[in-house]
């Protein structure tokens, strides 16, 4: 059902310098990614995450790599270790956490060994990104303590402030509170790359440049 492969570029707002790629997968136009990806056994992901690794280790160096894993991938038995075996430069891969809005039917055992995992991927070098983070999820990221090395604005959330510009500033301003820096999705005209801009976040990414 997969076809390969796609990178769209994250940049940093202050130059629009490519710094990273996020690797995504592609299928037929007909194929709902959302809900494929929904019905993908725990396995099935697993498979598709190292794959994608073993793809961008063999990749020239050309910035970090954003890898997207659920909490269930990355509290995985054997995830660590096998990470660590053949991510061979950690330094170039970044892992998102993608399904944020799961996070609040873990149990209190499962958030602690999940923040534990994510301590331990930083502490190997490796990057660990909060995937479409929005006004709703923020207090719970907060509450349970989590700290990420960055959090990504989710693009309606951005989107939103397009009309009402103060609380998308107050949300990435929070931000600060979960994460080291801050990324804006959904960029996809100059004027949405100024109010990105005028946030003051890291990094942006979205159709303006992944045309």
């Amino acid at each position: 059902m997969l076809t390969g492969y796609k990178f769209e570029s994250i940049r940093t707002l202050h130059n629009e310098d490519i710094v990273a790629w996020e690797v995504l997968s592609t299928a037929p136009s007909d194929v709902d990614l959302e809900i494929f990806f929904s019905a993908m056994s725990l396995e099935t992901r697993l498979s598709l995450f190292f794959a994608q690794l073993n793809h961008v280790m063999a990749t020239p160096a050309s910035g970090k790599y954003y890898l997207n894993a659920s909490a269930d991938v990355i509290l995985s038995a054997d995830f660590l270790q096998r990470l660590s075996e053949e991510a061979h430069t950690p330094d170039r891969i970044a892992v998102e956490l993608t399904d944020l809005d799961q996070l609040s039917l873990l149990t209190p055992a499962e958030s602690l060994q999940l923040r534990s995992r994510i301590d331990s991927l930083r502490g190997m070098g490796i990057a660990v990104w909060a995937d479409d983070v929005h006004h709703d999820i923020l207090p719970c990221l907060v509450a349970q303590n989590y700290r990420f090395s960055g959090a990504k604005i989710d693009k309606h959330a951005f989107w939103a402030g397009r009309a009402r510009k103060d609380p998308f500033i107050r949300l990435t301003q929070r931000c600060k509170k979960i994460a080291d820096e801050v990324l804006v999705e959904g960029i996809e005209t100059p004027t949405d790359y100024q109010l990105a801009c005028d946030s003051h976040a890291n990094y942006g990414q979205g159709y303006l440049w992944n045309k």
